[in-house]
């Protein structure tokens, strides 16, 4: 007997669909297309009062129309409301007020409510007293609409429908309530007839009738009644209560794609209402699948959800386990979406209107969509003029997302490089995920505005994400530049507080020693690898960093661009050499070499070390300068390291210092005994001083000097020593022709005004 009712469901459906169809278009029930809809012709929609003709038939020839009398209320006035909005577009702030009023109506008529909610992760219940009611109303509108809102392709609708209908169906057979297992069946039936015309099938390309919305929301008050019917009519019933997770499992797919799509239309500033091309099944179409693949995919997605959660209700999983791994997966997916939709939309973008000329290669390839930005070598990259920028009526903002505003290099080189881009006439700002620091202190001063999180390394919390959204909602940026490894990965993170900004990468330091990094700091640079794929550009300061990370998978275009020097801050100077010198006690016939840099392993503070030390066994007359955080007297760390004899009194500590540019034309040689480095912005400042190099052959380090410096392997102390002691006993007319040969070549390669300009074409072209 009830094959016979499912069959009369069936064909009553299917046939209804033909007849209603000639009657669509003197009723005004067509779908036109627009520039939203992928149909060429209009479309009748019909197919929702077709299902709900077959359904209705099969339940009075069942007997069981009495038992709708709950939901019949409701459901004909959200149909007939659906109806008049199908032929004359009904404004969206009164169908939310009649769904609204439909769905307490059901409430009412039922007396199911959400009075328990399952703890998410954990077993028993949380009573939610008033708010049960309210909840509830909240739940069904949003069944409502996520069952209207998946009504964009060919069968996607009826599909999802029809695998809700049937697990509800089944639970209800399972628990006892045959009643409930009939209705369900017959209404699945019904779909299913629908489908016949809607889906495309092999001998039918496309749908030739629509669901509606007076079809969606009417069936989709069904699904609902079924759902409290089951799950939530437990006070003052004695009945076999399905749970929560279980009933709500089949209709999950659409009522998360709901909720993403709306909470990033809010993120966007727009109505998370508003009709669009935003949907999980567009993202799939814009991913390259065709409609038939991306509807059988959501298909097949919404039947494992709703049989995995089935099965594991059978085997006694907890309701609240359930809905914690329903939830987690809702948030994986949130954040899934919109990377994907970021990186289809960035695809679809037209192309700038031209490469930037002053840093185009001969050699790239437009198509392979990497080599754009790049030049033949680093020299016919970076020594260039500065003059080619785009004309632009906007002012671009530029957020920098950096991991703090210390004394570093990096730190430095963002300092240098901002009141510059102001002069290009871009808005620029800096959030930092640090504490307030001395580079933030005098980006303030120079009229710059900062923002800081107040993170601890490698440490971020929930009220530091919320100020890092807030500000960048603020901010209202077009570009985000990420600097430095952590600020990159909060770069990303800053997008989603501006979807339509482009992400840059700032890279500053190369791959080769990755074992010299924090456990924390590796799990960042390989988050940074992997979403750098959502990234517009990837600037790097060297080379040689570029290629490495580019061979660790980072993907996005890479542009190599150094940090900028300002060579009339850093310059030679006779007097200022003699009045620092005489401020350190160095008298006028030693020699002194320096170097500055943060006492880090990459660094090689003990290699240096160990090299003096046998530089000044053989020589009397030289002392060294050491500059940078932790390097000082007070720190334990570094005292094993100066207790060779012959470094007695012959090494000047002088910790993190402001005026370096006044210390460095002080030094008669500059060493760099790193073993990681990328661009070295040290060095090019010594260089820019006109003070000689010798540095180690790390990152772009050898480039940097050219044919002005020395150049040794890294780690290598005897041989270090032994080119520093050459360079020293050479005559000082040869030290200071090669000291004016590296100041040369600082002005023409790193000086930062041309480096502020390229910046500034870059964003240009964005």
């Amino acid at each position: 007997m009830n094959m016979f009712l499912c069959l009369l469901a069936f064909v009553s459906s299917a046939v209804a669909c033909l007849l209603l169809a000639r009657w669509a278009p003197t009723l005004r029930l067509v779908d036109l297309p627009d520039e939203r809809k992928r149909h060429a012709a209009p479309i009748p929609l019909v197919g929702g009062i077709a299902v709900l003709l077959g359904f209705l038939l099969a339940t009075l020839a069942a007997g069981q129309l009495a038992g709708l009398h709950e939901v019949a209320g409701p459901m004909a006035l959200i149909f007939v409301v659906g109806l008049v909005d199908d032929a004359r577009n009904l404004s969206a702030k009164l169908k939310l007020v009649v769904q609204i009023f439909a769905a307490w109506w059901l409430v009412h008529a039922t007396g199911a409510a959400l009075y328990a909610m399952p703890i998410p992760f954990l077993t028993g219940h949380l009573d939610l007293g008033w708010a049960a009611v309210p909840l509830t109303v909240l739940m069904v509108v949003a069944i409502l609409n996520a069952i209207n809102m998946i009504d964009g392709l060919d069968g996607l609708a009826g599909g999802c429908i029809a695998i809700a209908v049937a697990s509800l169906g089944a639970a209800a057979g399972l628990s006892g309530r045959h009643d409930l297992a009939l209705i369900a069946a017959l209404l699945c039936s019904a779909v299913l007839g629908f489908l016949l015309w809607n889906a495309r099938l092999p001998w039918q390309a496309r749908a030739r009738v629509f669901l509606g919305d007076a079809g969606a929301l009417a069936v989709g008050m069904l699904l609902c009644w079924l759902i409290l019917k089951l799950s939530l009519s437990w006070q003052g019933f004695s009945i076999a209560r399905v749970p929560l997770t279980v009933v709500l499992a089949p209709v999950a797919v659409p009522v998360i794609d709901l909720i993403v799509v709306a909470f990033w239309r809010a993120a966007e500033g727009r109505n998370p209402m508003q009709a669009d091309r935003g949907h999980s099944h567009h993202l799939l179409l814009e991913m390259g699948l065709t409609t038939v693949a991306a509807v059988r995919l959501i298909w097949l997605a919404a039947a494992i959800i709703a049989a995995a959660t089935f099965v594991a209700w059978r085997f006694g999983v907890a309701e609240g386990r359930l809905l914690g791994v329903l939830v987690a997966a809702s948030l994986a997916y949130l954040v899934w979406f919109r990377l994907s939709w970021l990186k289809v939309r960035r695809g679809l973008l037209p192309s700038p209107p031209a490469p930037l000329p002053c840093a185009l290669s001969p050699n790239s390839s437009p198509a392979s969509g990497r080599g754009e930005l790049e030049a033949a070598s680093p020299e016919a990259k970076l020594e260039g003029s500065g003059e080619c920028r785009y004309a632009t009526a906007v002012r671009k903002r530029v957020l920098f997302v950096t991991t703090g505003l210390g004394v570093g290099g990096a730190e430095r080189a963002l300092e240098r490089l901002l009141p510059r881009l102001q002069a290009q006439g871009l808005v620029v700002a800096v959030l930092s995920l640090r504490e307030p620091q001395e580079v933030g202190v005098s980006l303030r001063a120079l009229g710059i505005e900062v923002f800081e999180l107040g993170m601890a390394p490698s440490r971020p919390t929930l009220g530091g994400l919320w100020r890092l959204w807030r500000a960048v909602r603020q901010f209202k940026p077009d570009v985000i530049q990420g600097w430095m490894y952590h600020g990159d990965l909060a770069a990303h993170l800053a997008r989603f507080a501006a979807p339509r900004a482009k992400v840059v990468l700032g890279i500053h330091q190369t791959l080769a020693r990755l074992e010299l990094e924090s456990r924390a700091t590796r799990a960042v640079i390989r988050a940074d690898a992997w979403l750098s794929r959502f990234a517009a550009r990837a600037l790097y300061v060297a080379r040689a960093a570029q290629l490495q990370h580019e061979a660790a998978g980072f993907a996005a275009p890479g542009v190599v661009l150094p940090n900028g020097v300002d060579t009339e801050q850093f310059k030679p100077d006779a007097a200022l050499h003699a009045a620092s010198r005489a401020l350190l006690g160095v008298a006028v016939d030693e020699l002194l070499v320096g170097m500055v840099g943060r006492l880090h392993p990459s660094k090689n503070h003990a290699g240096f070390l160990r090299a003096a030390a046998m530089v000044a066994a053989a020589q009397a007359n030289v002392r060294f300068l050491l500059i940078g955080l932790n390097v000082s007297a007070d720190n334990p760390e570094l005292m094993p390291l100066l207790a060779a004899p012959s470094l007695q009194g012959r090494v000047i500590l002088l910790g993190p210092r402001e005026d370096v540019p006044q210390l460095l034309p002080a030094l008669d040689l500059y060493v760099l005994s790193s073993i990681q480095e990328a661009l070295p912005n040290v060095v090019a400042e010594a260089m820019s001083c006109g003070v000689p190099c010798v540095v180690t052959d790390v990152g772009d380090a050898a480039w940097m000097v050219g044919e002005t410096g020395w150049v040794v392997p890294p780690a290598e102390d005897r041989r270090l020593a032994d080119l520093i002691g050459q360079v020293l006993c050479e005559e000082p007319s040869v030290l200071a022709r090669q000291g004016m040969a590296a100041r040369s070549r600082a002005q023409s390669v790193f000086a930062a005004d041309a480096v502020a300009a390229r910046y500034a074409d870059l964003y240009a072209s964005f």
